[in-house]
């Protein structure tokens, strides 16, 4: 939605088709094509931000391309890539979450938090989900659940943990959410900044960062494709082969029509939905 806003640090070139998730099945193959066949059920997630997906033909590199899994539903593929290669990268590459560690996942309700849920849980972690609505909270997978609304972050973070503090945070959310991480970390724990959807980048204190020796680690995952060459898509294989195997899965998704695509990214503004949403095409 930062795209679609102008506020993302990469701005795209106008007339500009949204989406850049999209899944389907192949109508054509572009000359030198040998690795998919016309009719195949597939992914794509185009890390160039040039869009494209909000229509009913869309052409990309066959690199961006994945076949998918019989067990996935194709809508709900539609919307699996680019958040849960997200928070694998995040999780498992970056901020190298163990098996028995705590996990806090801000912003717990969004589609890419929902992802690091799911991720976490094939890790083995122990997880739990901050946000606003005790509804759609009590909807994750989560061990534990805070509402940022009614309690203090970092008073229910450190009676979880009998006063050690989580190992991992997953922000996508910035701002409080950030500075409640830097208050209930444990020693040597990584805060992995994927976002900052409160609009509000946060600063870190140093001397929190010295004392308690914790990492502040960027989490940018189309550049771990983009600029660290073979070992980003080889994660991103790694991802989904976790995917064949079961380990992981998209969310369930809020199908909008075509016609309701509109009033859809708008919910998405105004932050009134959860989890991940799709536009069903056809």
């Amino acid at each position: 939605m930062t795209v679609l806003k102008g506020s993302y640090q990469k701005t795209p070139d106008l007339p500009y088709v949204p989406c850049s998730e999209m899944s389907g099945w192949i109508d054509a193959c572009g000359e030198g094509v040998a690795d998919f066949a016309v009719g195949e059920r597939v992914a794509a997630f185009d890390v160039s931000l040039r869009g494209g997906g909000l229509a009913e033909y869309c052409v990309l590199p066959a690199r961006f391309v994945h076949r998918l899994p019989g067990h996935v539903d194709l809508v709900d593929a539609a919307g699996f890539l680019m958040n849960h290669w997200t928070a694998f990268n995040a999780l498992v590459r970056r901020g190298m979450l163990q098996q028995g560690e705590v996990l806090v996942v801000h912003g717990a309700t969004g589609g890419t938090a929902a992802a690091a849920i799911d991720v976490a849980r094939a890790i083995g972690a122990s997880i739990i989900a901050v946000g606003g609505d005790d509804e759609r909270l009590a909807g994750l997978r989560a061990d534990h659940v805070i509402n940022h609304r009614r309690s203090s972050v970092r008073d229910e973070i450190l009676a979880l943990t009998d006063g050690r503090g989580a190992d991992v945070f997953f922000d996508p959310v910035g701002g409080e959410a950030f500075d409640a991480s830097m208050r209930a970390i444990a020693p040597g724990g990584r805060i992995l900044v994927v976002g900052f959807a409160s609009g509000q980048p946060a600063v870190a204190r140093t001397n929190v960062v010295l004392v308690k020796m914790i990492s502040i680690i960027g989490v940018e995952a189309r550049l771990a494709l983009e600029r660290t060459g073979d070992v980003g898509w080889a994660d991103f294989q790694e991802m989904l082969r976790w995917l064949e195997a079961g380990r992981i899965g998209p969310s369930p998704t809020l199908r909008i029509p075509f016609d309701g695509a509109v009033a859809g990214l708008q919910s998405l503004l105004e932050r009134r939905h959860a989890g991940k949403c799709v536009v069903v095409v056809a």
